[in-house]
């Protein structure tokens, strides 16, 4: 029975060490997708959104601003009066009065409607903003898990390399031994080997330190380990030309939507600064009790009034004609950002596609390369069985083919992340 126990026991524990570890390999794979969904936990998207919720209420207390105003006032004290003469009756008494006032703005000269409006442009410079920093965390998690990838193949590039390179030295140190060769070659074979093993720390440590960053980019615990799952995101890529690109960038780019909305939320704000220059029409309306006549005449009294109020500050001719020269000043400057923006879109636009083409030559040599290096390396074989000697000759055609492999990698890997790039600036990014 106790041995039947310990076997149930032993089954139950295999099941749920399997079942952890299925659980672990699958929480350790990362995509792009993955990217897409952990974006919300960085820290700036949610500085960001932050940003943007106090935007969001502001535009409500803007618009707040256009409901009545209504005040309610009271006070009380004791009157107490003295007579100066026998005929005037002396005595204390209490008095009260409670007041209720309403006010509300008919005309301002457009003061609120514009400070309502700005607040608006205000909320989707912030929503523009917002969608900009979720991109820019997108495509930098996009780049971090695609060097991943390329410096996980580049080791084991490395690690291979360094197999071919110890069976190497394995047979030169047997020439040695036989006194076909030299020492130094056996120096130096030796001394490649340990080049690789210093780069494949190198390489560790990249791998190390860029998962690191994405994971704090991505705001995932640190025992995360990311495994890239990149085997249905390497095959992008554009279909548009430069020009086509830049129309769309030139309508749909973040960085030039909140410099347009920047240039209109300065229209706004100079309109705003000349309804200072209007008057003011109000509608006002009192409503009020208490005691304000003497003792010996009625004890309470009720009264109110309805009217209106204009005013119209003089001051604001003289006192605000600088600030509205400075407010036209500050449109031209956004108006002159838009422009240099523009200009630096397109400069940025062009380089990245620029290099997005090398990526793609690069890729078509690197596949070239491998061809001729698979040739090199067959033709090697064929001769190593009737020449000892060419050993050397096909471990470093077996490196040079495992070489253009992992250079046709990393341009593959460079071409994705140029298209992503792309993607980002001109606002096609999702």
């Amino acid at each position: 029975m106790c041995v039947k126990k310990i076997f149930v026991l032993f089954s139950v524990l295999t099941l749920l060490s399997q079942s952890l570890s299925a659980q672990v390999m699958q929480w350790h794979a990362m995509g792009l997708r993955d990217v897409n969904e952990l974006v919300q936990r960085n820290r700036s998207v949610i500085i960001e959104n932050l940003k943007h919720e106090v935007d969001v209420e502001r535009v409500k207390q803007s618009k707040s601003e256009r409901l009545p105003e209504i005040l309610a006032t009271g006070d009380g004290y004791l009157s107490q009066k003295k007579p100066l003469a026998h005929n005037t009756q002396s005595g204390h008494l209490w008095r009260y009065h409670a007041n209720l006032y309403s006010e509300f703005e008919l005309y301002s000269g457009g003061k609120f409607s514009n400070a309502v409006r700005r607040m608006v442009k205000e909320e989707e410079i912030s929503a523009e903003r917002l969608r900009s920093v979720e991109q820019e965390v997108n495509l930098r998690g996009y780049v971090l898990l695609y060097d991943i990838y390329r410096n996980l193949n580049y080791r084991d590039f490395i690690q291979k390399s360094i197999k071919l390179r110890e069976k190497e030295f394995q047979r030169i140190n047997e020439f040695f031994e036989n006194g076909l060769v030299l020492k130094s070659d056996l120096l130096r074979s030796k001394l490649y080997i340990t080049d690789l093993q210093k780069q494949e720390v190198e390489v560790q440590n990249s791998i190390n330190i860029l998962s690191d960053e994405l994971r704090t980019l991505l705001g995932v615990e640190e025992e995360y380990v990311v495994a890239p799952q990149l085997a249905n995101d390497l095959k992008y890529q554009l279909n548009e030309s430069f020009d086509e690109l830049f129309a769309y960038a030139l309508e749909n780019s973040p960085y030039l939507t909140i410099r347009h909305k920047g240039v209109e939320r300065e229209s706004i704000l100079l309109k705003e600064t000349r309804a200072v220059n209007r008057p003011s029409l109000k509608l006002y309306a009192q409503y009020g009790i208490g005691s304000p006549l003497p003792y010996y005449s009625y004890d309470h009294q009720i009264a109110g009034e309805v009217g209106f109020k204009l005013s119209f500050r003089l001051s604001s001719l003289y006192k605000n004609r600088a600030k509205c020269r400075a407010q036209s000043l500050r449109i031209t400057q956004a108006e002159q950002g838009l422009a240099k923006e523009e200009e630096d879109l397109k400069n940025r636009l062009y380089a990245l596609y620029t290099r997005y083409q090398e990526s793609l030559l690069n890729i078509d040599r690197a596949l070239e390369k491998i061809d001729m290096s698979k040739e090199t390396m067959r033709i090697l074989r064929n001769s190593y069985f009737n020449q000892q000697a060419l050993l050397i000759d096909v471990l470093e055609s077996e490196t040079q083919s495992m070489q253009a492999s992992f250079e046709w990698v990393e341009a593959v890997v460079d071409s994705q992340k140029y298209y992503w790039a792309l993607k980002q600036i001109c606002g096609y990014f999702k």
